[in-house]
């Protein structure tokens, strides 16, 4: 199973951004460094929750080691693909501050 993500300043599809999606094997992860998880950002503005996302990956920047022991045993999804995708979720909510984010 896993996330995908979008973008939404509008319900319409020509105001969405495809962030793409990230495996639930990831989640613990997550939760230690965000206190919540992808599904949490559900329906939230981007402009909320850039602080979030900037708490996680400072946290697993900082920590690598202990989020590298986090890695699940099935190899779906590691340290290095969980952080890359909080980049890219940054990433994009600093450039639509008012988007709204969908997780499904």
């Amino acid at each position: 199973m896993s996330w995908s993500v979008y973008l939404h300043k509008k319900k319409w599809m020509d105001d969405e951004v495809d962030i793409g999606n990230m495996t639930y094997n990831v989640s613990p992860m997550y939760g230690k460094a965000m206190g919540l998880t992808i599904s949490d950002l559900n329906g939230k503005k981007c402009k909320e929750v850039i602080p979030i996302l900037k708490k996680g990956i400072k946290e697993m920047t900082n920590n690598p080691k202990v989020y590298k022991l986090m890695n699940p045993p099935n190899r779906w999804g590691s340290y290095d693909t969980a952080i890359s995708f909080l980049k890219r979720i940054l990433e994009y909510c600093e450039k639509c501050p008012d988007y709204k984010i969908e997780v499904c």
